[in-house]
């Protein structure tokens, strides 16, 4: 099953360890694409998405929140300078 915000396009493939491609708000992520932070430094690349995180190859316990995400191009998937937009909020009744 995939996450809120997120498909998965390959889902049938033999599970989240399997998976591959992620269907998100902000386009197709998919495993090896490259993270950049909004001043073109990269982060690492993309070992998967769980829930809403994208969990980041080579750094145990690295991730980067799918709200960082301000787009997705072919090769990477570009960070939003403004930070995660719900940090700080709390849950609206």
């Amino acid at each position: 099953m995939s996450a809120p915000g997120t498909q998965s396009p390959n889902e049938d493939t033999g599970g989240a360890s399997a998976q591959t491609v992620w269907q998100t708000d902000s386009g197709i992520i998919r495993k090896g694409m490259a993270v950049i932070a909004p001043d073109g430094t990269s982060l690492g690349t993309v070992e998967r998405i769980d829930g809403e995180e994208i969990l980041l190859a080579g750094e145990r316990g690295a991730f980067v929140a799918l709200t960082q995400v301000d787009g997705v191009t072919e090769d990477a998937v570009l960070l939003d300078s403004r930070g995660d937009a719900t940090f700080g909020l709390g849950a609206q009744p």
